[in-house]
């Protein structure tokens, strides 16, 4: 629309722009090789929001319930050192990076 998107807000839920923002950026679930819709996704704080992460594009990704579910268990870890990219660490260290597509051009 042309109209920016609120950098966050101090509630756990993002706004309606917020969650459009996510779904658009991210199009399906960010972990390595779901193609889950976006917009069928939970919106995830990376750093949870009781631990004080923010509601922000920054700290917020897309995934489905399963991937949701899975960054809890023993071992799994998750860090998004820039807007929209995702690191994941498996219990067995290793790291796989997830970036969203790109935009498609005129």
């Amino acid at each position: 629309e042309g109209t920016p998107v609120a950098e966050g807000t101090t509630r756990y839920r993002p706004p309606p722009r917020l969650r459009s923002h996510i779904d658009s950026r991210d199009r399906t679930c960010r972990f390595p090789h779901c193609n889950r819709p976006a917009v069928e996704c939970d919106v995830d704080h990376t750093v949870p929001h009781h631990l004080g992460g923010p509601t922000s594009a920054a700290n917020l990704a897309a995934l489905c319930r399963r991937h949701h579910r899975l960054k809890q268990h023993p071992g799994w870890k998750l860090s998004q050192p820039s807007p929209g990219t995702l690191v994941w660490r498996t219990p067995h260290h290793r790291t796989h990076t997830t970036v969203p597509d790109p935009y498609p051009g005129p």
